[in-house]
């Protein structure tokens, strides 16, 4: 017979139980970070079961990276969008202040 595992969704729930000493000694901003992490691992419950690594943990560390990267992923996007805006502004704010100089030169 094969070996029995805990169901990866229970792994998760004993990790966080081994760590909440650690997550009473955080400061309160950083509880936060914390349960973030943690709730990042229960959102990739579905990868972590599927590979029934031996040490869970692993699963939830990459997990946790995973939904990290595509919010770093988006705020780069969302910054680089507001970076054109602004240089498009800017352009228009320049243009805008030579018109009126010329407007104001020829009175």
């Amino acid at each position: 017979m094969g070996r029995t595992h805990l169901p990866y969704s229970m792994q998760i729930e004993l990790i966080d139980s081994r760590f909440k000493n650690l997550r009473r000694a955080l400061r309160k901003e950083d509880q936060k970070v914390f349960d973030r992490l943690l709730r990042y691992a229960r959102m990739q419950v579905q990868a972590g079961a599927m590979a029934s690594n031996p040490n869970p943990f692993d699963s939830m560390a990459l997990t946790m990276l995973i939904e990290i990267q595509k919010q770093l992923d988006t705020n780069q996007a969302e910054l680089s969008q507001l970076r054109q805006e602004f240089e498009s502004f800017k352009q228009k704010s320049i243009r805008s202040d030579v018109d009126e100089r010329k407007i104001g030169a020829g009175d």
